[in-house]
């Protein structure tokens, strides 16, 4: 068996989608002043790093995160795709229309758009441009795949700043199905493509939509 991380650490230079709160990391107990124990406070928007949207994020009466039971955190037969795309670029139902078969036979699809190579090396496009999953996309997913509960990518979000709007009816689209899950923020660089299981470990916060989470696949 063979475990493969899918999700980033955060730290203070994590990318942010525009008009997120900054981190705030400070520790409050350190050993090396004296105290008995280390102890930090840790502050940060739910929608940071690699984090997983759930209904309640874009629908008044969803499910939020702390709902989800077990079970519906765990998929089978997640396949990987690459759509190769540049920041600003969208991922269109024409993209997705050759792997329709493989869409309709998994219960997570990860598309690698490339997008994380600027992550590090142009944080400000990587965020600040991002990627549109459009609507048409959302759509063909929800239309020809209603057994799929997850979609995961390899950009700051569905939506980019640029085209916010439309981003924003992507997010309805997918979640409108009140047990879908959308992972944004993924390490998905040079990671296979295909995984026996893969379980999504957000943070169980009460009352928020969404949360942060650890994302791990499983080989064999």
């Amino acid at each position: 068996m063979r475990l493969v991380l899918l999700s980033h650490k955060i730290g203070r230079t994590t990318p942010l989608y525009p008009g997120t709160p900054p981190i705030q990391l400070s520790q409050h107990r350190s050993i090396a002043r004296g105290d008995s124990s280390n102890l930090w406070f840790i502050g940060m928007a739910n929608h940071t790093g690699t984090h997983v949207d759930a209904p309640n994020h874009f629908y008044q009466n969803g499910r939020k995160i702390s709902e989800y039971m077990p079970d519906e955190l765990v998929f089978t037969k997640v396949r990987l795709i690459d759509i190769p795309k540049k920041p600003g670029d969208e991922v269109s139902a024409k993209d997705l229309e050759p792997y329709l078969k493989v869409i309709k036979g998994c219960s997570l699809l990860l598309v690698r758009t490339g997008l994380q190579r600027f992550r590090s090396s142009d944080p400000e496009a990587y965020a600040g441009k991002g990627l549109l999953f459009s609507p048409s996309a959302a759509t063909l997913i929800r239309k020809e795949a209603p057994e799929l509960r997850g979609l995961g990518l390899d950009a700051i979000s569905v939506s980019t700043p640029l085209r916010r709007e439309e981003g924003r009816e992507s997010h309805r689209i997918l979640l409108s199905d009140n047990r879908f899950l959308i992972v944004e923020d993924m390490d998905l660089e040079g990671k296979p493509s295909e995984y026996s299981y893969v379980i999504i470990a957000p943070l169980l916060l009460e009352e928020v939509d969404s949360a942060p989470c650890t994302v791990i696949g499983i080989i064999g």
